[in-house]
Protein backbone atom coordinates (compact mmCIF):
# COMPACT_ATOMS: atom_id res chain seq x y z
CA UNK A 1 0.00 0.00 0.00
CA UNK A 2 1.78 3.39 -1.55
CA UNK A 3 0.18 5.57 1.49
CA UNK A 4 -0.68 9.26 0.51
CA UNK A 5 0.57 12.01 2.98
CA UNK A 6 -2.57 13.77 4.71
CA UNK A 7 -4.75 10.66 5.02
CA UNK A 8 -6.68 10.51 7.90
CA UNK A 9 -6.13 7.32 10.35
CA UNK A 10 -8.05 6.09 13.99
CA UNK A 11 -6.00 4.38 16.07
CA UNK A 12 -8.32 1.89 18.13
CA UNK A 13 -6.62 -0.55 20.90
CA UNK A 14 -3.82 1.81 20.95
CA UNK A 15 -1.46 0.33 23.40
CA UNK A 16 1.54 2.66 23.34
CA UNK A 17 1.23 3.48 19.51
CA UNK A 18 2.45 1.41 17.39
CA UNK A 19 0.69 1.79 14.15
CA UNK A 20 0.05 5.73 15.33
CA UNK A 21 4.04 6.21 14.93
CA UNK A 22 4.34 4.13 11.52
CA UNK A 23 1.62 6.05 10.22
CA UNK A 24 2.53 9.62 11.47
CA UNK A 25 5.73 8.91 9.89
CA UNK A 26 4.32 8.46 6.84
CA UNK A 27 2.49 11.79 6.82
CA UNK A 28 -0.94 10.45 7.84
CA UNK A 29 -3.26 12.22 10.64
CA UNK A 30 -4.48 10.96 13.74
CA UNK A 31 -7.93 11.79 14.08
CA UNK A 32 -8.97 9.50 17.06
CA UNK A 33 -7.38 6.95 19.49
CA UNK A 34 -8.72 4.74 21.89
CA UNK A 35 -7.02 3.02 24.59
CA UNK A 36 -8.91 1.69 27.81
CA UNK A 37 -5.68 1.06 30.24
CA UNK A 38 -5.38 4.62 31.45
CA UNK A 39 -1.68 3.88 32.09
CA UNK A 40 -1.08 3.12 28.11
CA UNK A 41 -3.62 6.08 27.62
CA UNK A 42 -1.36 8.33 29.45
CA UNK A 43 2.21 6.77 27.65
CA UNK A 44 0.04 7.47 24.34
CA UNK A 45 -1.06 11.12 24.89
CA UNK A 46 2.77 11.80 26.58
CA UNK A 47 4.41 10.16 22.80
CA UNK A 48 2.21 11.67 20.77
CA UNK A 49 0.51 14.92 22.25
CA UNK A 50 -3.11 13.56 21.55
CA UNK A 51 -5.56 12.04 23.87
CA UNK A 52 -6.96 8.94 23.44
CA UNK A 53 -10.94 8.31 24.33
CA UNK A 54 -11.13 5.36 26.68
CA UNK A 55 -13.74 2.19 26.10
CA UNK A 56 -14.95 2.40 22.54
CA UNK A 57 -17.73 0.65 23.31
CA UNK A 58 -19.03 3.95 24.76
CA UNK A 59 -16.71 6.11 22.24
CA UNK A 60 -17.76 3.98 18.55
CA UNK A 61 -20.45 7.42 17.73
CA UNK A 62 -18.10 10.20 18.53
CA UNK A 63 -15.40 8.93 15.77
CA UNK A 64 -14.99 11.29 12.84
CA UNK A 65 -14.68 10.38 9.14
CA UNK A 66 -11.30 8.76 8.41
CA UNK A 67 -8.85 7.07 5.56
CA UNK A 68 -7.49 4.07 7.55
CA UNK A 69 -8.77 2.03 9.90
CA UNK A 70 -6.23 0.71 12.50
CA UNK A 71 -7.24 -1.77 15.19
CA UNK A 72 -4.98 -3.80 17.42
CA UNK A 73 -8.02 -5.49 18.99
CA UNK A 74 -6.77 -7.02 22.26
CA UNK A 75 -5.27 -10.95 21.36
CA UNK A 76 -5.82 -11.96 24.88
CA UNK A 77 -9.35 -14.20 23.81
CA UNK A 78 -7.54 -15.69 20.96
CA UNK A 79 -3.82 -16.22 22.42
CA UNK A 80 -2.48 -19.53 22.71
CA UNK A 81 -1.38 -18.01 26.28
CA UNK A 82 -4.53 -17.22 27.20
CA UNK A 83 -7.74 -18.92 27.74
CA UNK A 84 -8.74 -19.07 24.38
CA UNK A 85 -12.47 -17.80 24.60
CA UNK A 86 -12.25 -15.96 22.13
CA UNK A 87 -15.45 -13.91 20.82
CA UNK A 88 -17.21 -15.45 24.15
CA UNK A 89 -14.56 -13.76 26.33
CA UNK A 90 -16.72 -11.66 28.56
CA UNK A 91 -14.11 -8.75 28.53
CA UNK A 92 -12.57 -8.41 25.15
CA UNK A 93 -14.94 -10.48 22.99
CA UNK A 94 -16.72 -8.10 21.39
CA UNK A 95 -14.51 -5.58 19.97
CA UNK A 96 -14.25 -6.86 16.65
CA UNK A 97 -18.38 -6.20 16.96
CA UNK A 98 -17.27 -2.79 17.32
CA UNK A 99 -15.01 -2.16 14.74
CA UNK A 100 -17.52 -3.98 12.33
CA UNK A 101 -19.79 -0.76 13.33
CA UNK A 102 -17.27 1.70 12.21
CA UNK A 103 -16.61 -0.08 9.01
CA UNK A 104 -20.06 0.18 8.36
CA UNK A 105 -20.74 3.76 9.57
CA UNK A 106 -17.58 5.13 8.15
CA UNK A 107 -16.40 2.81 5.07
CA UNK A 108 -12.44 3.86 5.54
CA UNK A 109 -10.27 2.69 2.36
CA UNK A 110 -8.26 1.06 4.27
CA UNK A 111 -8.12 -1.10 7.46
CA UNK A 112 -5.08 -2.86 9.54
CA UNK A 113 -5.77 -5.27 11.67
CA UNK A 114 -3.17 -6.53 14.26
CA UNK A 115 -3.71 -9.61 16.22
CA UNK A 116 -1.92 -12.89 17.58
CA UNK A 117 -0.45 -15.59 15.12
CA UNK A 118 -3.28 -18.15 16.60
CA UNK A 119 -5.77 -15.84 15.82
CA UNK A 120 -5.95 -17.77 12.32
CA UNK A 121 -6.05 -21.08 13.77
CA UNK A 122 -8.16 -20.33 16.49
CA UNK A 123 -10.93 -22.16 17.30
CA UNK A 124 -10.37 -24.78 14.30
CA UNK A 125 -10.38 -21.60 11.90
CA UNK A 126 -14.14 -20.72 12.99
CA UNK A 127 -12.75 -17.12 14.63
CA UNK A 128 -10.99 -16.39 11.38
CA UNK A 129 -13.61 -17.56 9.17
CA UNK A 130 -16.27 -14.99 10.77
CA UNK A 131 -14.06 -11.97 10.76
CA UNK A 132 -12.48 -12.47 7.58
CA UNK A 133 -16.33 -13.60 6.12
CA UNK A 134 -17.65 -9.96 7.78
CA UNK A 135 -14.80 -8.19 6.55
CA UNK A 136 -15.60 -9.47 3.02
CA UNK A 137 -19.20 -8.71 3.06
CA UNK A 138 -18.20 -4.81 3.85
CA UNK A 139 -16.31 -4.95 0.75
CA UNK A 140 -12.58 -5.68 1.66
CA UNK A 141 -10.11 -7.75 0.50
CA UNK A 142 -8.33 -9.53 2.85
CA UNK A 143 -4.49 -10.17 3.19
CA UNK A 144 -3.32 -12.72 6.02
CA UNK A 145 0.54 -11.38 5.76
CA UNK A 146 1.93 -12.56 8.90
CA UNK A 147 4.12 -9.31 9.39
CA UNK A 148 7.10 -9.76 12.33
CA UNK A 149 9.32 -6.42 13.46
CA UNK A 150 12.32 -8.89 12.90
CA UNK A 151 11.22 -8.17 9.43
CA UNK A 152 11.86 -4.38 9.47
CA UNK A 153 14.82 -4.64 11.87
CA UNK A 154 13.10 -3.80 14.49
Amino acid sequence: MEVRKNLRFIDLFAGLGGFHKALADLGCICVFASEIDPSLAVLYEKNFNFSPQGDIRENYENIPPHDILCAGFPCQPFSKAGEQLGFECPQWGDLFDYVLKILKIHRPTYLILENVPNLLKHNKGKTWNRIETNLRYLGYDIDTKGLSPHMFGV
